[in-house]
């Protein structure tokens, strides 16, 4: 009899703990990476979960219309370092889930393994993990070795097989270089985020690709590193008064630093868009009021939380759905123009 029929027939009992991988290979007469293969074959099916330190455990049936609950997966004080990005993210997931009738579990990563070990407890079988740098798949992986189904929002690089639901980072910020190319910029900058960030990094290949593009077109490129904030904008603007020579042309990481950019220019009576242009990234809220108002890439972030809850039910009635790439597109105001030198 094989493990999965073992399962089944209630051989072994959800939670109750699994006899160790060589313990299994010597009952079964197998070499160990195939009971190695095995296990990991059945986590992946959801039909057991692994415990670092502790061993194998047989999961619940992986069910969302028997526990009608799905969790959601945050960064640690998601609710404080970014006003503009988390919140419209959550308000997507929550209504799309509460209106099809499923109740949701928010967690951060303040304590990653007990907010893991509450999903299992509250018999959450399946959350979106948001996914910032390279170093939050862990938890994605985590959670999966449990046997609960994941979808990533933002990118999983990671070597297991997880759908994702992300902007299209590179091409919203491609986008936005192109059109300043197209309308005659020859000197940029680009206001550079977190050198680890996922986003980030997109973001800022899809300036350089655009800038490849037109080749001997473009006369200077600077990269100035000013993160997410508004501080770093408007400490990075000084540096470029320093030198003396402004380009004409900045594309950004974010609208905040944008922000900053644009106060610290103004305040030394360069005129926005007339000497300098300055094209955001997210189109938060604040942007529209702005003077003048900023041009920007809109960042879907309710949508990215809709369409994962979409695909983290898909996944449960066994299907799946492709990795999603959302539009970001330009939104047009008033802090772009034609350079006038």
């Amino acid at each position: 009899m094989d493990l999965q029929e073992r399962l089944a027939n209630g051989t072994f009992v959800p939670g109750g703990q699994l006899p160790s991988e060589p313990f299994l290979a010597q009952e079964y007469g197998v070499a160990y990476m195939t009971i190695r293969r095995a296990i990991t074959t059945l986590v992946e099916q959801g039909l057991i979960y692994r415990v670092r330190g502790r061993g194998t455990f047989v999961a619940e049936p992986p069910s969302l219309d028997r526990h009608p609950s799905i969790g959601l997966l945050l960064l640690r004080n998601w609710h404080s370092i970014d006003p503009f990005y988390f919140p419209p993210l959550v308000t997507g997931f929550v209504d799309c889930a509460q209106a099809l009738g499923y109740q949701v579990h928010l967690a951060d990563r303040s304590e990653p393994l007990l907010e893991l070990l509450r999903f299992h407890e509250l018999h959450v079988r399946a959350v979106a993990c948001v996914i910032l740098e390279h170093d939050d798949l862990k938890d994605a992986d985590d959670l999966l070795d449990r046997g609960v189904m994941v979808v990533a929002i933002n990118n999983y690089g990671g070597l297991r097989r997880v759908t994702s639901v992300s902007p299209d980072n590179r091409k919203g910020s491609y986008e936005a270089t192109n059109a300043m190319i197209q309308l005659g910029h020859k000197d940029f900058a680009f206001l550079a985020g977190p050198k680890l960030n996922l986003d980030a990094i997109e973001r800022r290949k899809g300036y350089e690709a655009a800038l490849k593009e037109a080749g001997a077109t473009i006369r200077s490129s600077v990269i100035l590193e000013t993160g997410f904030l508004e501080v770093g904008g408007y400490e990075q603007a000084g540096e470029l008064l320093k030198r003396g020579v402004l380009p004409t042309a900045i594309v950004a990481v974010s609208d905040l630093p944008a922000i900053g950019m644009m106060k610290r220019l103004q305040e030394a009576s360069i005129r926005v868009p007339e000497d300098v242009s300055i094209f955001g990234f997210g189109d938060f809220r604040l942007t529209a009021y702005m003077n003048p108002a900023l041009t920007t890439v809109r960042m879907p972030l309710e949508e990215i939380g809709r369409r994962a809850v979409e695909a983290l039910i898909a996944q449960n009635r066994g299907g799946r759905i492709d990795t999603v790439k959302l539009d970001c597109p330009i939104v047009w105001r008033e802090s772009v123009a034609a350079p006038s030198r």
